[in-house]
């Protein structure tokens, strides 16, 4: 990726350029100037016109090099730079259900994918349970493969159930390690805690006792009242608080979507991604070979004077 840092010298040519013509109309001599002892040698006419296109070829890459030009490549986050999330999805029976379109599971997922998308300079990992948890994928900027993670994340690979809590833990186990200042799980239920042996407001004080302000929770309650399966949302919203996080209750495919830009302007990207571009000038080139020109049109002006002799 290539720029100009400042373009608007690129109008120095032009403005040269009307410049000298109008001077060199103004200066036109009616009568032939005294040279002294020099003279004008008579030039081929295919050599006459070579100083004037090197003068201005020198001062076109000078005026380039003015105008700064920049190769600029794409780097990736250093440890402790942008967010580290995980995505803790329940993949459990119950999100088969059909009151979201076509069920809560794949609109859940679409709803990811999307998030996925507009956080292109964060890590982000996914988590999913059932009656047991599994870690699927690390927080990674390899965001192709993860959303591959997420498409394919289906239901019936984990025993049936509902395991928040060994869902949480194995999601904050996957931050450890993390060096951003800023972590945060995402936990996505339609259910209640009946699986596990672990229960999800202590996994949520062992967070806060071990982390801090540095890791929030954001608890999102999927499902309708009028639904068979109940959600837990008392214990989701203890989770949120206990954390620093929040609770959101999504009712449809549409509020799920709300959901995650709620997240997402709650936890704005410390990197934008114009920032992860590294810069360099490349000016030197055209200044030197500017100079070089110049001083040759130089040369080859004088080239056609002669000394008048005794």
């Amino acid at each position: 990726m290539t720029r100009l840092a400042f373009w608007p010298a690129l109008l120095l040519l032009p403005a040269i350029f009307a410049i000298v013509r109008i001077a060199s109309r103004k200066s036109s001599p009616r009568t032939q100037a005294f040279t002294g002892p020099f003279a004008s040698r008579e030039t081929p006419s295919d050599a006459r016109f070579l100083p004037p296109i090197l003068l201005w070829t020198a001062l076109a890459l000078l005026v380039v090099a003015l105008a700064r030009p920049q190769s600029g490549f794409e780097r990736l986050p250093e440890a402790g730079e942008g967010v580290d999330i995980v995505i803790t999805l329940d993949v459990s029976g119950s999100m088969l259900a059909d009151d979201y379109t076509p069920t809560r599971l794949d609109a859940a997922k679409d709803a990811a994918l999307s998030f996925i998308e507009g956080r292109p300079t964060d890590r982000i990992g996914l988590v999913v349970y059932a009656a047991q948890p599994l870690s699927i994928c690390p927080p990674t900027l390899d965001h192709a493969t993860l959303s591959r993670f997420v498409s394919k994340a289906s239901i019936g690979n984990l025993p049936d159930g509902t395991a928040i809590g060994a869902g949480l833990a194995v999601a904050a186990r996957g931050l450890e390690y993390s060096q951003t200042a800023r972590r945060v799980i995402i936990l996505i239920s339609d259910g209640m805690d009946n699986a596990g042996l672990v229960s999800p407001t202590d996994v949520a004080r062992a967070i806060r006792t071990l982390h801090g302000d540095s890791l929030r929770v954001y608890t999102v309650a999927i499902g309708t009242e009028s639904n068979m399966y109940g959600v837990d949302v008392a214990t989701l919203a203890q989770v949120a608080s206990i954390t620093g996080g929040r609770l959101f209750d999504a009712g449809s495919p549409q509020d799920l979507q709300d959901v995650y830009s709620a997240i997402d302007s709650l936890e704005a990207s410390t990197l934008p991604e114009e920032g992860l571009f590294v810069y360099r000038d490349m000016f030197e080139p055209f200044l030197v070979a500017g100079l070089i020109l110049l001083v040759l049109s130089e040369l080859l002006r004088w080239k056609f004077m002669k000394v008048v002799g005794d």
